[in-house]
């Protein structure tokens, strides 16, 4: 083979090679979960979104209008051309993403640190915005940490801890308070806060702390978000949601909080045992007084039942005795002899007396 021939099969080769890259380089691929944009040169040409509901199109499309003029815009997943070499494309993912940062120290209203730890979720809604303004999802999280953060200091620093714990929007308690227990208290035993037991012995310290009804964390979130939505609209962003994921205070403060309360339940163990002790006390003397009556009672029926058993054996040993009268004195004479004689002993006895009923003949004393 001559030259020429060699140098017009090179050219050839050369010129397929061109048409192929030419060829692979004017499409593109877009899937359901991305965007792009295209650029001529470094000025966008036209903006290719994912599935967007007519009301985002249509402010999308007025957007460009106002602000890219000349942009063309479309939408849906498929294939697309471009012109080689001239033209770039940025694509871009058309998912809610997530944001995730390091807890941060924030200062509530009544003067409480806490650690908070948030989270939230985003999507680029604007590609051709969020590519001239952040340009990257690396550079929108950066972005994003300051905005949220910046946002939520000052929405808790506007709100106490009770408000950012309590996690429903509704009131709790009675009317719009939160109802709280104190420790045990002696003083100002008059007021109408104080709960007291029948003896009158305090109980416990009620305060009551108003909440107002847009108050709470999900109010507080609801607000956050809202808040930051309108900040990041700027870079194209639009913020579906923020949500705190831990509130916690800070390690150096647990121990002493721990601390403070084991003592709290330790006070309140105390008072229980206390009110136990002397409830028990008063139940001991209850029964012993209940057992006390019952006794008398018993030994006052019990003397009476004897009365009347003496008295009924009194009449009947009288009505007896009245029938053998001989045979009474001789009784008698035996239990007198009974009492004051032993085994040992020697009586002397006269004729008269009560015991003339030995000496006489029996049945001639009458």
């Amino acid at each position: 083979m001559n030259t020429p021939a060699k140098i017009k099969g090179c050219f050839t080769g050369i010129l397929i090679v061109f048409a192929l890259l030419i060829f692979f380089g004017a499409f593109f691929t877009i899937d359901e979960t991305e965007q792009a944009v295209i650029l001529q040169l470094g000025k966008p040409v036209r903006v290719i979104v994912g599935d967007r509901s007519p009301e985002e199109m249509a402010a999308l499309e007025l957007w460009i209008q106002e602000n890219a003029p000349g942009v063309s815009l479309s939408s849906g997943a498929g294939l697309y051309f471009k012109i080689p070499f001239l033209q770039q494309v940025h694509v871009f993912d058309d998912r809610v993403l997530e944001y995730d940062d390091e807890p941060s120290d924030v200062v509530t209203r009544d003067k409480k640190h806490l650690q908070v730890d948030c989270y939230a979720r985003w999507r680029i809604e604007n590609p051709l915005l969020f590519l001239q303004s952040v340009q990257s999802v690396y550079a929108a999280s950066s972005r994003l940490d300051d905005v949220i953060y910046s946002v939520l200091r000052q929405e808790i620093g506007r709100s106490d801890l009770i408000q950012i714990v309590r996690n429903a929007n509704n009131p709790v308690g009675i009317g719009e308070y939160v109802r709280l227990v104190d420790n045990v208290a002696y003083s100002d035993t008059s007021a109408g806060n104080i709960v007291m037991t029948d003896a009158g012995e305090v109980i416990e310290v009620i305060r009551m702390i108003r909440v107002p009804s847009d108050q709470g964390r999900e109010a507080l979130l609801t607000r956050v978000t809202e808040a930051t939505r309108i900040m990041t609209a700027e870079y194209g962003i639009y913020v579906l949601d923020v949500r705190i994921k831990r509130a916690d205070l800070p390690m150096a403060n647990q121990q002493a909080v721990f601390t403070r309360m084991q003592a709290e339940r330790n006070r309140i163990s105390t008072r229980y045992r206390a009110e136990g002790h002397r409830m028990a006390q008063t139940i001991l003397a209850e029964t012993d007084l209940r057992v006390d009556s019952i006794s008398s009672l018993a030994d006052r029926r019990a003397l009476q039942i004897r009365g009347m058993a003496d008295s009924t054996a009194a009449s009947i040993y009288a009505s007896a005795y009245e029938s053998y009268p001989d045979f009474y004195r001789f009784m008698q004479s035996l239990e007198t002899l009974d009492k004051i004689m032993d085994a040992n002993d020697e009586v002397v006895l006269s004729t008269s007396g009560i015991f003339q009923y030995f000496v006489t003949t029996p049945g001639s004393m009458r």
